[in-house]
């Protein structure tokens, strides 16, 4: 009798043991679930899906759906209702074609113009890049480069990147007036693909995507890109990343949860550990 009371304890104890585990297991639990479609801006997409990793970590249930399509598409699938949560890589025209949606900034990003790595040109000023891209300077002999004709090579009209550069050095809107015969790339690793294969190509990528062991980054007026240049003002050529939202629209409580984690210390943490400059 005493064996079988002492067995009866004994599958008790183990019995409560788990059951304890299986309680502080569900103390971590959120209770958030489903997926929340989203998508965008394709220079956004390092930082993104590290973003997506971390939360998806922390709430199990939950799925980020993510599609890297350009801003255009995600400016245009969140005013439809597609997306919960549009990506931006640039800022909402004001000339009322993409009213309606509400934009929060959540990181700050330099653009880099890039090189061969066997190019020698070294520092290019806004007047030289703008000629360079309407077809003006044609030559690397015209910027103190070698003598060999320039490979312009761009992203594709509607991407937030393209949009934000032909604003900076002064293109015309959407940068219409780049050279006709450059050569277009549908995304920012493409850029960089590119611009590594071909001697005297030039082209202009989002900085925390840059791989240096593949291109060069040329400095801008005489600044270097960096995180520090970027942070002190020195370095012109950079422009906000953009969550957008419906405007009225009422989210659903794992959409606003990915919201808010962007937002929080340890999403702004992560947006610093991919080389931008978190907005908190």
């Amino acid at each position: 009798m005493k064996k079988i009371t002492v067995l009866l304890m004994t599958a008790l104890m183990v019995s409560t043991l788990f059951t304890g585990c299986s309680g502080a297991g569900n103390d971590d639990e959120t209770g958030l679930s489903g997926v929340v479609k989203t998508g965008g801006s394709t220079s956004v997409e390092k930082v993104m899906n590290a973003l997506i990793y971390q939360f998806q970590d922390d709430n199990r249930d939950v799925r980020i759906d993510y599609e890297p399509n350009g801003s255009g598409d995600g400016i245009k699938n969140t005013m439809s209702g597609l997306y919960e949560i549009g990506h931006s890589s640039r800022e909402i025209k004001t000339d009322g074609s993409e009213d309606g949606l509400d934009t929060t900034a959540y990181a700050i990003d330099g653009i880099a113009i890039v090189t061969n790595k066997g190019n020698g040109v070294d520092n290019l000023t806004k007047e030289q890049v703008s000629s360079i891209y309407t077809g003006t300077i044609v030559n690397w002999s015209e910027v103190g480069g070698s003598d060999a004709p320039i490979t312009v090579i761009t992203r594709e009209s509607g991407s937030g990147t393209r949009d934000a550069f032909a604003e900076i050095i002064g293109l015309e809107k959407g940068g219409s007036n780049i050279i006709a015969s450059a050569s277009v790339a549908d995304n920012t690793g493409a850029i960089q693909t590119q611009v590594s294969s071909n001697p005297n190509a030039i082209g202009y990528m989002s900085f925390s995507d840059v791989d240096t062991s593949k291109v060069n980054t040329v400095k801008y007026e005489g600044v270097t890109i960096s995180t520090d240049t970027l942070k002190n003002g020195t370095y012109k050529l950079k422009r906000e990343f953009y969550l957008l939202t419906k405007t009225g629209a009422t989210l659903s409580p794992s959409a606003q949860a990915f919201m808010d984690f962007v937002m929080s210390d340890a999403g702004q943490q992560i947006v610093a550990d991919n080389k931008l400059l978190p907005i908190k």
